[in-house]
């Protein structure tokens, strides 16, 4: 009995069959769980992108808030020290006034750094446009 390698008996055809179709559905498994991975993937990052950027927006808009504070701050101490050499030191006010004026001006220049900072914070989390 000579049989050819083309020839197989008729359950280990069935048992090629088999294997294949498993084979086949295996694939099929694994390309829709990647699929849903890369999905649940973007979904996850496209999150990720709106969280930050509203940690970003309340980040720079306490930190500007803070800044104004703290000038106004400044701001009502230089003025309680101007009526103080008011009263007795009426020769020190023009030294006072530049000082108050040299502060104004470094608290605007900080208020821009900052604003500047803040600004390229928010291109650099914009999303590419493509």
């Amino acid at each position: 009995m000579s049989t050819t390698t083309n020839e197989l008996p008729e359950s280990a055809a069935a048992a090629v069959a088999e294997a294949t179709r498993i084979a086949s559905q295996a694939a099929r498994t694994s390309t829709e769980t990647a699929k849903a991975s890369l999905e649940a993937t973007r979904s996850y990052v496209g999150e990720s992108a709106v969280i930050g950027r509203e940690m970003l927006e309340g980040w720079t808009t306490q930190g500007e808030v803070v800044l104004k504070t703290a000038f106004e701050a400044q701001n009502a101490a230089v003025e309680a020290g101007l009526h103080l050499f008011d009263l007795g030191l009426k020769g020190n006010r023009k030294a006072v006034e530049q000082f108050s004026t040299i502060i104004k001006r470094t608290q605007q220049a900080t208020l821009e750094s900052w604003q500047s900072a803040a600004k390229a914070a928010w291109m650099a989390t914009e999303p590419t446009k493509r």
